[in-house]
Order: C-alpha cells, then structure tokens, then sequence
C-alpha cells in the first residue's frame, strides 16, 4: 500500500469518516472538520501506523489531504528517522 493510501485510511478511521470523504483535495479543517485536538491526535496515529516520529510543526502549514501526505512522505524518504532510533 502506497504511502497516500495509508494516509488516507488513518485519517478515515481516526475522524470516523466515510473513506471516500478522505480524498487528496480534502481541506481537514473545512471537509473533514479536523479540529486542533483532533491534529493532535492524528499526529499519533500516524506515528503510531507509520513507525515515525512527527513533530506538530512538520504539520501546522498542512491544509490538505495531499499536504499531509507529502509531509509524510518526505519524513520516510529519510528526513526523519524511525521511533527507537
């Protein structure tokens, strides 16, 4: 499973979302209704799925799905390194 995909299944399951909602132009405040502690707990979901440790700064500027996916896929290509390391 691509990188995106995974993305957008942990964000559908953490905000109880219809995974067709969870789509790349998506705005997470204004569609999915991501509220602040919301991103919080994103944040550790994705730590959690992904095996990588995301600072909330890496996020603040993300205003789509596809941000967040291209903030997660730069951490993998190894700008952050995995938990335990």
């Amino acid at each position: 499973m691509d990188t995106g995909s995974r993305v957008r299944k942990i964000l559908a399951k953490a905000l109880v979302l219809d995974p067709a909602m969870v789509k790349d132009e998506a705005l997470l405040v204004d569609d999915l209704g991501v509220s602040s502690l919301d991103r919080f707990e994103l944040i550790m979901d994705l730590e959690a799925e992904l095996g990588l440790e995301i600072r909330e700064e890496d996020l603040v500027g993300a205003k789509t799905v596809a941000d967040v996916i291209r903030c997660i896929d730069a951490q993998i290509k190894g700008s952050v390194s995995p938990q335990g390391a």
